[in-house]
């Protein structure tokens, strides 16, 4: 429940991060949000739903274009990306945001089920830093290594 889940984010901001200490200008908990978990039936869904995105998305991908090496098409998408097509919000302390985390949640656990597979790349625009996961089907990473490997015996 989000009291529960307040207390508890309060308790470890006040036990701190030994990796990271806090400065001593940092002196007060401004805010915490908490958003119940999703249960089972809803995860389920979400997942269906973010699967059949996927491979909606891939067969388009595949059929309409002719180079599958082109740099405006994407290999993979993100979970915010995944958030954002359906919709996906929650209403945050700044209003409505994008709710990535529903997206993660769905696409981690068809990862966990080995109907998706997801990998890290770094970020490529200026503005961004860090990495970024991943997500795309076993049979569209599978086409896309055989078109690799094409493209190799043919050099």
């Amino acid at each position: 429940d989000p009291e529960t889940a307040e207390r508890a984010a309060k308790a470890r901001w006040h036990a701190g991060d030994a990796g990271r200490p806090v400065s001593g200008e940092c002196c007060e908990l401004e805010s915490v949000h908490a958003l119940p978990a999703p249960c089972d039936a809803e995860c389920s869904a979400d997942c269906e739903a973010a699967l059949r995105f996927l491979r909606d998305r891939e067969l388009v991908i595949e059929n309409l274009d002719d180079d599958a090496f082109n740099p405006t098409v994407h290999d993979a998408i993100s979970a915010e990306e995944v958030a954002q097509h359906f919709g996906w919000t929650y209403e945050g302390p700044g209003g409505s945001q994008t709710d990535v985390p529903r997206a993660a949640r769905a696409l981690d656990r068809l990862c966990s089920d080995r109907r998706v597979v997801c990998f890290t790349r770094p970020r490529v625009r200026r503005t961004e830093r860090g990495e970024i996961r991943l997500y795309c089907t076993p049979q569209h990473l599978e086409r896309l290594s055989a078109l690799l490997e094409e493209d190799a015996v043919v050099a």
